[in-house]
């Protein structure tokens, strides 16, 4: 079947990102294509409860290629997100007897691939890993790159998202584009934000491509779908390639996130993790454009784009306390990027150029949150 290959040329630890679309059903052939190795190997699969029917068919495939397999199933929610659900992956490859040459695939979304591969890189002190990711967010984006993390409660209440983790990079990430449709359309529509995301850093060219698929993809169209994940997927592959750590570039693919993780798990808000991210997308904007870094007319081409791809630009009415741009303020202080308790932002300067921005004043954060809905 047609396929596509993405090298991703880690020093130490090179990988690459398969897709295809049914994949999954011929699970063993694909991995073993790779040079991976399946017979008389122990095999734990931590499984997205969503997506347990693609699960069996990779079992069976996997135990066709006599694998010896042991599962575990999570619930996908930011809450369980947490070093419970990684010991409970722990317990169940000890109960597996899962030795240094063992092998974790995480199938589901990407809050599982974080937890399974915090768990895969600190089992052991590390075993294998593959991401077969089920969800549009983590086929082109949290499944490639190697982060892995659980959230914690943060000092004064609140979650923060992926303060501990690990980098461990899969073996190998295969992505199946029919596993999208055990997706709802709002849960496909948000995985798009991340696809504006990286249109946004690599330039004109991919965003207006984007741009004139919007509708398509927007209702699904599978055409549309086999255009964009590659396209989007190698954004970030290529970024991942040049600086694995994140000690300069990739921070870049942290746009639109410093917002969207302190307004993602707010009470009431009720936003999925990519809808939060386009909402953050518009406020990084305004805040860009407050700064005078970005132009009035590419501030609304990305707002534009993400309405009409149907992700919300502001926060729902419901969650519009009064005195909530200071509990966002503060959720914003813990941010992974910050350093010696100055707020570090990443903004775009224009469609095809962002930067890591020290120091902007908090007057300017105010008014990119009040731009999408919020409160003093």
């Amino acid at each position: 079947m047609a396929h596509t290959i993405i090298p991703i040329d880690i020093p130490q630890a090179p990988t690459s990102l398969h897709i295809e679309r049914g994949a999954i059903a011929r699970l063993a052939e694909v991995i073993t294509s790779h040079g991976i190795a399946l017979a008389d190997r122990r095999v734990l699969l931590v499984v997205d409860r969503n997506v347990t029917q693609l699960a069996a068919r990779s079992a069976a495939s996997l135990a066709a290629a006599h694998a010896h397999i042991g599962a575990i199933h999570l619930d996908a929610t930011e809450t369980a997100k947490n070093l419970d659900a990684v010991e409970a992956i722990w317990h169940a490859a000890l109960a597996h007897h899962l030795d240094r040459r063992g092998l974790v695939i995480a199938i589901g979304g990407g809050l599982v691939g974080d937890l399974a591969g915090f768990a895969a890189a600190t089992f052991l002190r590390g075993v294998d890993l593959l991401q077969i990711p089920t969800t549009l967010l983590a086929m082109v984006d949290a499944a490639i790159g190697g982060k892995t993390g659980v959230n914690l409660t943060l000092p004064g209440g609140g979650l923060g998202k992926n303060l501990a983790g690990a980098f461990w990079q899969p073996k190998l990430t295969v992505a199946d584009a029919d596993a999208l449709t055990t997706l709802s359309a709002r849960e496909l529509r948000a995985g798009l934000a991340e696809c504006i995301k990286h249109a946004i850093i690599a330039g004109e060219p991919r965003f207006t491509a984007l741009d004139i698929d919007a509708e398509q993809l927007a209702r699904g169209d599978t055409a549309a779908l086999d255009r964009l994940i590659p396209s989007s997927a190698s954004v970030k592959a290529a970024i991942v390639t040049r600086d694995p750590f994140e000690r300069g570039e990739r921070a870049h693919l942290n746009l639109g996130h410093t917002f969207g993780h302190a307004i993602e798990t707010l009470p009431k808000v009720d936003l999925l993790h990519g809808e939060a991210v386009a909402i953050g997308l518009c406020a990084a904007s305004h805040c860009a454009l407050e700064c005078g870094l970005l132009a009035r007319e590419e501030h609304d081409a990305i707002c534009a784009l993400i309405q009409r791809i149907g992700l919300p630009t502001e926060l729902p009415a419901v969650a519009l306390e009064a005195g909530l741009a200071d509990e966002i303020l503060r959720r914003m202080a813990f941010d992974k990027k910050n350093e010696e308790g100055v707020l570090r932002l990443v903004l775009p300067r224009s469609i095809g150029r962002v930067e890591v921005v020290t120091g902007v004043a908090e007057a300017t954060v105010r008014k990119a949150l009040a731009s999408i809905g919020v409160r003093a």
